[in-house]
This record gives structure tokens, C-alpha cells and sequence, in this order.
């Protein structure tokens, strides 16, 4: 092939280089065709025909003007190369093949192809992230959809077109950008950035035209714990009141700086975990959604003594990626119900007492009855319960008013432990 060299064109003016019909000597080149010039789609082949052996000039031509010039000689074959990189993303893209030399002018009219286009793609559609540690993250994603082809069935449209992708994601307190996914044409990857969380990442799309779509951008946020309730201990059988706030942080930019503030966020869910203790794995209790507000709140009934945890998962939105965060293990012990009273809390010296108790659960326990003498506590009696009923009768042996009261000794109620607990005081009154 005989050497084909380049020139571009200053200005997309539509006058530039068309012959008018008084100096178009030359007919108009004939049979202008376009294809791929390889499997490898990186130029377009144009060939033509004409009369004679003439110089040509070559350009993309859209709506808006002529685009850059490649220039034939009058000795070269009547074909030309044209890379991708030369066309713009445009709708409709004729070659338009004149006779002449950019110092003299076109001789002649334009012979024209038949239209084509160079759009570029829809940007990407992210489908998953998932967060790894020490900044690293795996991300699959699929093609945009597809956009109406002006030109269905043009000599350059391929069945299955090339796309390849790549990964920016920007630092967190200053406006610059990294490449952590470079040209590729993988569409699940695992990348690591530069800084933690909140960032921004964003993915790119590259067809076979090398026109980059528009973006999908990600704002990688974070999240946080703002006040969270969680009792200390509990009654069997009644709500743990579990409540507190979750607080997302996104990255905001001055033209120079950035920094993470909070940002509202749409209803997502949040888990309340437990288990036995710090042996045992933890496992889910339940689930609710957060209000717009951030405020979640939990009740599940108390069976038994356990740890809990609040944890928010990942979640993957239209146009970011909030990171969850799990907080700390709090210890709930779970005290039995205890009741307790004297049959009759008026009785005349010498009379017995009948001192009776009731347990939720309703355990076999041995407990004590204590009696205050003044200045402490002292143990009585013990009374072992049968499915969380006991009594105990005792002789009124002093006059006046005296305070009891059972002890509960912690145990174990199905597998669970429950804390122990005392009742309620009672008073006997003898006279």
C-alpha cells in the first residue's frame, strides 16, 4: 500500500473543502463503502471508486459539519484506514470522499456511504458490591442497556460489539481521582482504594468506537451508631425494649477539599443479633426497617440471659453503596418474675404464717425466705418450688411488724440461665 497521510480540519465548517459547480472538474468518487478493516475493530476501511488516478480527501461527515481530513495521494490505492479514535459519538456519520488536496481543494462533489453511527453506550449498570477489608472491594456490574440504533443494519454494526470498563474511585478529603480498574473487559473485579470510605466510585463504559458512555457513579458511604438503648437486665417473659439511631455519612467537595457530613437516607434494614454468650455464635432475633430518621427499636421477649448486637448490613443503591457496621455486645440478663405474699398478713402471736411464693418460670428451684432484723438480710428457710410454686408456715413468735422477702438463686430454665432475683418485701403483723 502506498503511503496515506493525515491532516485535521480546523473547525467543523460545512463549506470547507466542497467543490462549487464551477470548479468541480472531477465527477464525484463513486461505490464509497466503510467495514472493519480487521476482527480487531480499531479502524474503518474505506474504499471508493473514481476516474483516473486523483488525489482524495477523506471525512467523517455529520449533521453539524465536516469532522478531520485524511488525505490520499493521487499514487495511493483509493483506500484508507480511518481510526476509531478519529469519529465522534454522533447519530448519524456519513464518509464523504472528495478529489483534491487540502492546499487546493476538493475538484470535485463528495461521494457518500451509506449512513452510520458512533454513539456511545449506556453507562453501566452496577449489580453487586461486596466490602472486603483493608479498603478492598469486589464489584460486578453488566453493559447499559441498549440504545436505539439510528442505522439498524449498517455495514458496521456488529452482533456482538467489544465493551470494556474501567474503575475510578476518588480519595476522601481532596477532589482527585484513581484509576483502580484500568481498561478492561471483565465485568466482575476486585479493587482496593486509596482511602477508606466515604469516597465516591464510578464506572465507565467503552464500546468499539472508544466513545466512553456516561458514568455510573457510587457514593460509597458510611454508617454510624448515634444513641442505642439496651437494658441491663429484663423480666421473663416481658419486651426487651431495644431502641437507639444509625447515622449515614457521605463525602461532600469544595472545588479543592472534602470531608464526610451526614446525609438522610431512605428506610434500610437493621438486625438485632444474639447469642448464649461469648462462646456461642452469634445468630439473627429479627429484623426491622429504620425510619427516615434513623431510628430503629426492637422488643423481643426475654426467655433467658444473652448478648446482643445491633448490626446494619451493606446495602446496594440506585446511585450509592451504604456500608453497613455492626456496634458492640451488650450483656441483658434475664431475672425471673417472682411473687410473694403471706396468706394472712395479720395474725395474733403464736398463730402459724403461712409465707407463700410464685415463679415465672415455672422452675424447680430451691430458695430462701430472709427476714430483715434491722441492719441486714437473714436467712429463714429454704423453700424449694415445684413448677414455681412454695410455701413455708412458721409460729408469729414476736409482736409487731416484720419485713420478708425470697431470695431467687440464679438457674437454668430450658438451656437458658436466668439471673437471680428477690420478691418483692412483704410484711407479717402479729399482735
Amino acid at each position: 500500500m502506498r503511503s496515506v497521510a493525515t491532516a485535521v480540519v480546523a473547525g467543523l465548517v460545512l463549506t470547507l473543502g466542497l467543490a462549487s459547480p464551477a470548479a468541480a472538474a472531477d465527477p464525484a468518487p463513486t461505490n464509497v463503502k466503510v467495514a472493519w478493516s480487521s476482527t480487531a475493530h480499531t479502524h474503518v476501511r474505506v474504499t471508493w471508486n473514481e476516474v483516473g488516478s486523483l488525489p482524495n480527501r477523506v471525512f467523517p461527515q455529520y449533521p453539524s459539519g465536516l469532522g478531520t481530513e485524511t488525505a490520499s495521494t493521487a499514487a495511493a490505492p483509493n483506500q484508507v484506514d480511518l481510526p476509531v479514535g478519529l469519529f465522534s459519538s454522533q447519530p448519524s456519520v456519513r464518509i464523504a470522499v472528495y478529489a483534491g488536496t487540502a492546499a487546493g481543494g476538493s475538484t470535485s462533489p463528495a461521494g457518500l456511504s451509506v449512513p452510520f453511527d458512533t454513539l456511545a453506550t449506556n453507562a453501566p449498570v452496577v449489580d453487586q458490591v461486596i466490602a472486603g477489608a483493608d479498603n478492598h472491594f469486589a464489584m460486578t456490574w453488566h453493559a447499559g442497556p441498549a440504545k436505539t440504533d439510528p442505522n439498524a443494519g449498517d455495514p458496521l454494526d456488529l452482533p456482538t460489539a467489544p465493551h470494556t470498563f474501567q474503575v475510578y474511585a476518588s480519595l476522601a478529603t481532596v477532589t482527585i481521582w484513581d484509576v483502580v480498574v484500568p481498561w478492561t473487559t471483565a465485568t466482575t473485579v476486585t479493587f482496593r482504594t486509596t482511602d477508606k470510605p466515604p469516597i465516591t466510585v464510578n464506572v465507565y463504559e467503552r464500546n468499539e468506537w472508544m466513545v466512553t458512555s456516561p458514568g455510573t457513579s457510587l457514593a460509597f458511604d458510611t454508617e454510624r451508631f448515634g444513641a442505642v438503648t439496651v437494658p441491663a437486665s429484663t423480666t421473663y417473659g416481658q419486651p426487651t425494649v431495644i431502641s437507639g439511631v444509625i447515622e449515614r455519612l457521605s463525602r461532600f467537595c469544595d472545588p479543592g477539599p472534602c470531608w464526610a457530613d451526614r446525609v438522610g437516607e431512605a428506610p434500610r434494614p437493621v438486625v438485632l443479633q444474639a447469642r448464649a454468650n461469648a462462646a456461642s455464635p452469634w445468630y439473627a432475633v429479627g429484623t426491622v426497617q429504620s425510619g427516615t430518621d434513623g431510628r430503629f427499636r426492637f422488643a423481643p421477649v426475654a426467655y433467658g440471659t444473652r448478648d446482643y448486637r445491633i448490626a446494619v448490613p451493606d446495602k446496594l443503591g440506585a446511585d450509592s453503596f451504604g456500608l453497613g457496621v455492626i456496634g458492640p455486645a451488650y450483656t441483658t440478663l434475664t431475672r425471673p418474675k417472682v411473687l410473694a405474699s403471706f396468706a394472712d398478713p395479720t395474725v395474733t402471736l403464736g398463730q402459724p404464717a403461712r409465707a407463700r411464693i410464685s415463679v415465672s418460670p415455672a422452675a424447680n428451684v430451691r430458695t430462701t425466705l430472709q427476714r430483715w432484723d434491722g441492719t441486714a438480710w437473714r436467712d429463714l428457710k429454704w423453700v424449694d418450688l415445684t413448677s414455681g410454686w412454695g410455701d413455708y408456715t412458721f409460729v408469729a413468735t414476736q409482736r409487731g411488724s416484720h419485713a420478708y422477702r425470697f431470695l431467687v438463686p440464679s438457674f437454668t430454665y430450658g438451656g437458658r440461665p436466668l439471673a437471680w432475683q428477690v420478691s418483692p418485701t412483704f410484711v407479717l403483723t402479729a399482735s
